[in-house]
């Protein structure tokens, strides 16, 4: 365990001229689990937690105040344990704004008033992280190594490999089926502050477990280590127990065949198992975590919840839920379930996306391409489910073998507004999406571009005046939609049509 204190106290930070300017309580506790350096203002979602952020403070001291308070907060919600700032060679100190976000995010906040090389700073402390590091491998190893030659020698005997993990760990062991029923609980009771690590364990595509441990010792690393490790070695002694039933072990089957991609054959006879009535309407969604850990079982039971049939597989840590729907409620049925399932995840680490809803349940793995798609080309942040149905256009024009037959269909519909955007170093085909995306919704677009209504109305003025109508009576609604997608998508347009 490297903490801040001892990290500030290091011989490569003091170099820079530390100073603590936040006041956040247990500051110089946090432990410290990593260094990096980065000027990316979107760093929050490629960090884990425990890491010591060095900024060299140009492009963050250059954004407006709200815009530094959103980058205090997404680095504070990744829980890192500070953000340093270099003022050295800055025209100002750290802006009493930004100070206050710290203080009331939880985030800790260093500026550093001395030219100092963050190479120097995160190799030194580095060291000493992989160093710690090394160590807790070979604990968590040498439990592990004694875990599997008691499954050999005597069995995969629960307690007395709950109660190996607990003494070589220091630490409260708990075991739980998927339903909360405890299996199993060693070591004595940690209360107050301490470290908590839970893994999933997963036995022949279904969640068979949960292990949770707890230690008094606030340096997680060990705890998370020894979960992930042993989560593996444990399914392996629950494999011997644990049984899935007939349903399960089709069900898992039939998920394993749509996501992929098995012939149809195959398909329909996992089905007919599953005991799946043929001739139904079907959407697959997927969900994915950030994090480690997830609770997906909620999910699970989030989406059962609306009677709909629903049958899901958990693989490498992506859980695909399988929809099946009568054809005369499908539309609302999906409806219902995407609502469901962002109550689900709101404020967690999980994303996801549903694929459109096909006709035949057999085909449902087309469901499943589109929902990888949609996370790819959304990209969605944690807590949010995406929907197909809102990617139909950007799909199409993934779908387009020859990028250049789009070309000249995107100038002859919005080639002008791109000149003049182009001329005049206005937003105008950025306008246009947006009010096409929102149903030609005005006050909705004016209030999503945050811009006055009587601006809104001036930009649609100009903009009907270079497409040559107003969209909505010009019959060509759809045609104008589609190339002011691809125009914004990208898609290289020059003057007079030439490509």
């Amino acid at each position: 365990m490297i903490t801040l204190a001892e990290v500030l106290a290091s011989q490569a930070m003091s170099a820079a001229d530390p100073w603590l300017c936040s006041n956040v309580p247990g500051t110089l506790q946090r432990v410290v689990r990593w260094v990096h350096s980065s000027e990316v203002l979107e760093i929050a979602p490629l960090l884990r937690g425990g890491e010591l952020l060095l900024s060299g403070g140009e492009a963050l001291l250059a954004l407006p105040a709200k815009e530094q308070r959103d980058y205090v907060r997404s680095l504070a919600g990744r829980n890192i344990a500070a953000l340093a700032v270099q003022t050295a060679g800055q025209t100002a100190t750290l802006p009493d704004g930004l100070i206050d976000a710290a203080n009331d995010h939880g985030l800790p906040l260093i500026e550093l008033r001395a030219v100092a090389p963050f190479v120097d700073i995160a190799e030194a402390v580095n060291r000493r992280v992989v160093n710690e590091q090394a160590d807790a491998h070979q604990v968590v190893d040498a439990v592990s190594r004694r875990i599997a030659r008691q499954i050999t020698d005597r069995g995969p005997h629960l307690p007395g490999i709950l109660e190996m993990v607990a003494t070589a760990l220091s630490a409260e062991v708990s075991l739980a089926a998927a339903d909360g029923f405890p299996l199993g609980h060693a070591g004595g009771p940690v209360e107050g502050k301490c470290s908590t690590a839970e893994a999933r364990i997963v036995v022949g595509g279904q969640l068979a477990a949960q292990l949770t441990l707890r230690s008094p010792s606030p340096d997680p690393f060990l705890m998370e280590l020894a979960a992930d490790r042993l989560s593996g070695i444990l399914g392996l002694a629950l494999a011997q127990s644990f049984r899935p039933t007939a349903a399960q072990v089709a069900e898992a089957r039939l998920l394993e065949a749509v996501v992929d991609g098995s012939d149809a054959a195959m398909v329909e006879g996992l089905w007919l198992q599953a005991g799946l009535p043929p001739g139904q309407a079907a959407a697959v969604a997927i969900f994915r975590s950030a994090g480690r850990e997830a609770d997906f079982p909620a999910v699970g039971r989030a989406l059962r919840a609306r009677g709909v049939g629903t049958r899901s597989h958990l693989r490498d840590g992506e859980l695909a839920v399988l929809f099946v729907m009568a054809h005369e409620d499908a539309r609302d049925a999906r409806g219902r379930l995407l609502a469901a399932a962002q109550d689900a995840i709101r404020g967690s680490e999980i994303c996801g996306a549903f694929g459109p809803t096909v006709a035949d349940g057999f085909g449902a793995h087309a469901s499943h391409v589109e929902a990888q798609a949609v996370l790819t080309l959304g990209r969605p942040a944690s807590g949010r489910v995406l929907d197909a149905m809102d990617f139909l256009g950007r799909r199409i024009l993934a779908a387009v073998p020859d990028p250049a037959f789009m070309g000249p269909y995107v100038y002859s519909n919005v080639g002008e507004l791109q000149e003049w955007d182009r001329k005049h170093g206005t937003a105008l085909l950025a306008t246009l999406v947006c009010w096409l995306d929102s149903g030609c919704n005005t006050t909705g677009s004016a209030q999503t571009l945050n811009i006055e209504r009587q601006t809104m109305h001036k930009r649609l003025s100009k903009i009907q005046e270079l497409l040559g109508g107003n969209p909505r009576t010009s019959g060509r609604l759809f045609d104008i939609h589609i190339a002011a997608r691809a125009a914004a998508a990208g898609l290289p347009v020059a003057a007079r049509g030439a490509f």
